[in-house]
């Protein structure tokens, strides 16, 4: 179909209606995030979400991006999470701030990357 038509962002919508989760996920366009709420004690599953991802998108012929693919811990860092890693058992990147649907989110929950981002 062409670049930039209408018609991709309503395909692909279509196609990613059928993927879910046992944890909180967002779709948004061609925009999939997954969320994770835990307290100090709590073991974290994101290592078994992001498996059954990949196994959704290799039943449905899509692939992840791992280079676009990004982990972020918002809150306290009482207990160092393990890292993630991608099939071929590359660690995805962990970050303090990225930007989803045009807002800057940081770890730590402040508005200055946003900012900072919209005066310059």
């Amino acid at each position: 179909m062409p670049q930039g038509s209408w018609l991709g962002p309503l395909i692909f919508v279509v196609l990613i209606d059928d993927l879910r989760s046992d944890c909180p996920l967002y779709k948004f366009i061609d925009d999939t995030t997954y969320s994770e709420v835990l307290t100090v004690s709590q073991t974290s599953n994101m290592q078994t979400y992001y498996n059954e991802l990949q196994q959704w998108s290799a039943d449905n012929f899509m692939q992840v991006n791992a280079s676009k693919t990004k982990e972020i811990v918002i809150g306290k860092r009482t207990v160092t999470a393990p890292s993630l890693y991608t099939p071929n058992s590359q660690p995805i990147d962990g970050v303090e701030e990225f930007k989803l649907l045009g807002v800057w989110v940081s770890a730590n929950l402040t508005w200055n990357k946003h900012v900072d981002q919209m005066i310059y």
